[in-house]
């Protein structure tokens, strides 16, 4: 991993000298924000066989680097993850708990006449489970790291940006994010989300 970060380093600085205005060439950045609906299954512990369900409204982040190898297409390291905004009553105690699914992986990003796009990315998926606890003044939410599990996740994605100076271009995206993994008791634990972001491009 640390090899594909310094060749995307490379690239990028290699690339900032022929970038050409209103071209899909070069160093490639895009970040998106959103919102969407997510349904999971997790379990709290790496040893727990019965699997909780959660769905509803969750955020969505989404930040890809890389470079342009033609005009019409980028590969790019993709980071991006979904969190549920309200928490849920499985946790230990009888306490709240959120769970969350982000992706780490590769992926290209193709553009059409127009500049519609569309996007994928595979790679590793993180389930996070954190104890969100009640204070008498707030809420506690515990580390992470001891609940979790790593797995396979892909996303896809599709939409439409418009160029508003030489490099940057801004628009909307729909995007499709899924990952699973089967725990140290055999449980499955999976998460399927579907949202809609604004997005901002420099290339």
């Amino acid at each position: 991993m640390k090899k594909l970060f310094m060749l995307t380093a490379l690239a990028a600085s290699l690339s900032f000298a022929t970038s050409e205005p209103h071209v899909h060439d070069g160093f490639f950045l895009n970040f998106a924000m959103g919102m969407g609906y997510q349904s999971m299954d997790y379990t709290t512990y790496n040893y727990d066989d019965d699997t909780y369900g959660h769905s509803g409204l969750a955020t969505d982040i989404d930040v890809k680097l890389g470079c342009s190898v033609t005009d019409m297409v980028a590969v790019h390291i993709t980071l991006t993850g979904d969190t549920p905004t309200e928490s849920v009553g499985e946790g230990r105690d009888d306490n709240e708990v959120k769970a969350n699914l982000s992706l780490l992986g590769i992926g290209t990003t193709l553009y059409f006449p127009g500049n519609y796009l569309a996007s994928a990315s595979l790679g590793i998926g993180q389930f996070r489970v954190y104890d969100d606890i009640s204070t008498f003044h707030a809420r506690v939410v515990s580390n992470p790291d001891t609940y979790s599990r790593s797995g396979f996740a892909f996303q896809i994605a599709a939409g439409k940006e418009w160029w508003v100076s030489d490099n940057w271009g801004i628009g909307a995206t729909a995007a499709l994010l899924y990952g699973f993994e089967t725990n140290l008791a055999d449980a499955r634990e999976s998460s399927l989300s579907i949202s809609l972001r604004f997005s901002a491009t420099y290339n």
